[in-house]
């Protein structure tokens, strides 16, 4: 299998770092004031260690550069997108003061990585492989998976929207991918063709891990690990197969 980060263009690779971030600090209880992340006795630590259990900006960041195999210049581009949305941002802030409020705090956060997402290059021509690959990164993590639902909101709540998500099924991670890589309206609908493309390739990789109709039956009935064996098979069949050499005479 390839993996999905060595095909994955810069802009891609970004947009993929900062949803995957975004998804793990919308959930409250997995957030914390401290920039980077603390684990569950409250000790400081790396984003990216095994013992984070709330994290803050930059440990998300962290966390989710992690999952993509990212380099560090990719964190670092990420890093600035952050930062530069939190100016824009706070210029404009007219609700409660964040400094002072854990709750307003929290808010901030994740309206600083919408507006990161929002005004974020997206890559030139979008094709399965990029919107597969940042749908990959989302569910590398048991607790960003979800079954049952598009996605989930931080009580378990089912959604049809993407806003107070912090989990996803296979379907839900590819329709935000498609969502977020896409300048046009009609490929950004979950019914359009960018979206009915990334979808077939999942498809045919369900059917040959486990004879499943679609990949939405393989993500309802399966484990955590076939539905990313899932997304390596569907990477696999959409990265460009070298060219044949010619035989020596």
């Amino acid at each position: 299998m390839i993996p999905a980060t060595t095909i994955l263009n810069r802009h891609t690779t970004i947009a993929a770092i900062l949803v995957t971030a975004r998804a793990i600090v919308a959930d409250p209880a997995r957030w914390c004031a401290w920039p980077h992340a603390l684990d569950a006795n409250g000790d400081g630590c790396e984003g990216r260690e095994h013992r984070a259990a709330r994290w803050g900006a930059l440990g998300s960041l962290d966390r989710a550069a992690s999952d993509a195999d990212s380099s560090h210049t990719m964190f670092l581009d990420a890093r600035q997108q952050l930062n530069d949305a939190s100016v824009r941002l706070a210029r404009n802030w007219n609700g409660t003061p964040w400094v002072l409020d854990h709750d307003a705090a929290h808010t901030m956060t994740v309206a600083i990585f919408d507006e990161a997402i929002r005004t974020m290059r997206k890559p030139p021509a979008p094709g399965a492989i990029d919107t597969l690959a940042l749908a990959r990164i989302l569910l590398a993590r048991p607790d960003r998976w979800a079954q049952g639902a598009i996605a989930l909101d931080k009580r378990g709540k089912a959604l049809s929207t993407f806003d107070n998500a912090c989990r996803f099924c296979a379907a839900g991670a590819i329709g935000l991918a498609t969502h977020v890589l896409h300048e046009h309206e009609h490929d950004r609908d979950l019914t359009g063709s960018s979206f009915e493309h990334a979808e077939r390739l999942p498809d045919c990789a369900a059917y040959k891990l486990g004879e499943y109709q679609s990949y939405i039956g393989l993500n309802e009935h399966d484990s955590h690990a076939q539905v990313l064996a899932m997304f390596d098979h569907a990477l696999d069949m959409a990265s460009p197969q070298p060219a044949p050499q010619p035989e020596a005479s």
